[in-house]
């Protein structure tokens, strides 16, 4: 390979960056850990799943803290399913991980599902 070759091959990485991988989830009974970071259950203030037009990670997960953060994970997340469950298992009031998925995979892209705070419509 001639160095005009591996130019244009550097110049495209810079122009085309590569996606930056999801972070890995978890749950346990202290709260999510999104990558390096933990959000405690009790500064969960409202978990929306939505769904996007993509072929990879089309469902995803916001989570709105009580510092006003926001966090998204998508299914693509090491630890996705196992999020879910958590999140089920280790927030009161939340909608079963079965019941949003479901909803959430007939839904619309660009449409939400409140998991939590659950709101009667």
């Amino acid at each position: 390979m001639g160095v005009v070759s591996r130019y244009f091959e550097r110049l495209a990485a810079v122009v085309r960056p590569r996606p930056a991988a999801p972070p890995a989830v978890s749950a346990d009974a202290e709260g999510l850990r999104i990558g390096g970071e933990l959000v405690a259950w009790s500064d969960v203030r409202r978990l929306d799943a939505y769904k996007r037009d993509i072929f990879v990670g089309d469902l995803c997960l916001a989570i709105l803290t009580a510092g006003s953060r926001v966090f998204e994970i998508n299914e693509a997340s090491p630890g996705w399913k196992d999020a879910g469950d958590g999140i089920e298992r280790f927030l009161p009031g939340s909608l079963p991980h079965a019941e949003w998925t479901l909803r959430l995979i007939a839904a619309d892209p660009g449409e939400s599902v409140a998991i939590y705070p659950v709101t009667i419509a």
